[in-house]
């Protein structure tokens, strides 16, 4: 499956958002995507259904004409809940 944000006809600053579901295992989840951008792609992790999320990994135009590829490895400790 895939996302596709067109961002021609927003405005400077508006935010597109993919929420994957939460993860509860005791465990390392690995997060891989591919992405081709012009502005910045920011990934964060909500814990226990926050109000903040934490960065954990971000990108700023820098991709031209090709995609990229990135792979995340997000921990998870019971009985917290990570979204």
């Amino acid at each position: 499956s895939y996302m596709m944000v067109d961002t021609s006809q927003h405005d400077y600053g508006e935010k597109a958002r993919l929420q994957l579901p939460v993860m509860k295992e005791n465990d390392t989840h690995c997060i891989d995507f591919n992405y081709l951008l012009s502005g910045t792609l920011n990934v964060l992790v909500k814990v226990n259904k926050g109000p903040l999320a934490n960065p954990i990994w971000n990108v700023t135009s820098c991709t031209g004409k090709d995609w990229m590829k990135a792979e995340l490895a997000v921990s998870t400790f019971w009985p917290n809940e990570y979204q």
